[in-house]
């Protein structure tokens, strides 16, 4: 594994890219046989990219910290035809809209700005009442030049368990609203039952405070909200050893995360569709790489919803790919499919 640097920089630069374009979109993290709950129904507000990794996240490497984003977020709910507690009972959310990206400066000191559109879906599907077996994000970001399409399988062996939180076991009451015990300062307020103001600090930036936040988000929610029925995911297929040529390098936030001097042979990988287009690329042994985070978990928790959760420990990464794409596969000890993602 290398340095912490870039270990922070992966978190910040993938993560804070779904965290901050889909800024907890994620469903509400309740009871899931629970009758009646107030859902998400729209976020917006605005986020200072006070930072360099920030601004590296919108794909803003060529300009100044402190570009202003402007978030305008609706959600749709997705649930299955199941009962909510059966196995195999799907929920997720559906989170789309436009950002708006102001006060970019360039080196040479020129303003500028990017309007871009988000589409975001996260889908659980349950083996049980509160168990998640495996989760579906999808990931597209366009603004001009700049586009980015991502998709990630989580498979959960065991389960994931959705425990119900309580926020005053995350944040302290004071006379402002509810405060964050540790981490990036966070600031609660609801003036109303139906609305919650979240001022917030990005992660390394220490000058921040709440009552000057980085970022101010106004979250509305519903009991009656948008509903849309789907009944599948997308299945992950075992591809048969095509090519093994090592012809190409894998991604540079992968190659960040990953130490991949290793080379090993391996005869599959997995992808979404059985195409006989894919090549394995390369494979990687990285049994000596193991790494678990919740990046912005209190940002997640602050509009009640459940954080993202990624652990990379594995034995092998295979790395996947067409002319298009680039597919990537953790798997464990026995070969089975950890975690899989797709680069558009």
């Amino acid at each position: 594994m290398k340095g912490n640097n870039s270990k922070e920089f992966f978190v910040e630069a993938l993560v804070v890219a779904l965290v901050l374009f889909s800024a907890m979109s994620l469903y509400f993290n309740s009871d899931i046989d629970e009758a009646e709950e107030r859902k998400l129904v729209s976020l917006s507000g605005e986020i200072e990219l006070s930072t360099r990794d920030s601004m590296d996240a919108f794909g803003l490497n060529d300009f100044k910290p402190g570009a202003v984003a402007n978030l305008d977020l609706s959600a749709i709910h997705i649930e299955s035809d199941k009962c909510l507690d059966c196995k195999g009972a799907i929920r997720g959310i559906q989170l789309s809209g436009s950002v708006i990206i102001t006060q970019l400066i360039d080196q040479e000191n020129r303003l500028g700005r990017v309007e871009g559109t988000l589409n975001f879906t996260h889908l659980l599907v349950h083996s049980a009442a509160k168990y998640v077996s495996h989760e579906q994000i999808t990931f597209d970001w366009h603004a001009g030049d700049i586009t980015s399409s991502w998709e990630f399988y989580i498979n959960h062996n065991p389960p994931r368990w959705l425990p119900k939180f309580d926020l005053s076991t995350l944040f302290v009451e004071s006379s402002y609203g509810l405060e964050s015990r540790s981490g990036p300062e966070i600031l609660i307020k609801e003036p109303s039952p139906d609305t919650r103001v979240i001022q917030a600090c990005l992660p390394d930036s220490f000058l921040c405070r709440s009552d000057s936040s980085d970022a101010v988000m106004v979250a509305t929610y519903s009991d009656n909200p948008p509903i849309i029925f789907v009944n599948e995911t997308t299945n992950w297929n075992q591809i048969s050893r095509v090519n093994n040529s090592n012809s190409q390098t894998a991604n540079t936030l992968i190659s960040e995360l990953f130490n991949l001097d290793d080379n090993i042979s391996s005869d599959y990988g997995f992808a979404p569709l059985n195409e006989s287009h894919y090549e394995i690329i390369a494979t990687y042994d990285i049994s000596g790489n193991s790494l678990r985070f919740t990046p912005l978990s209190a940002w997640f928790h602050a509009i009640g919803l459940m954080p993202l959760d990624f652990n990379t420990g594995g034995k092998s990464l295979v790395f996947l790919g067409s002319e298009t794409i680039e597919i990537y596969n953790i798997l464990t000890n026995d070969g089975s499919l950890k975690l899989g993602l797709i680069i558009y």
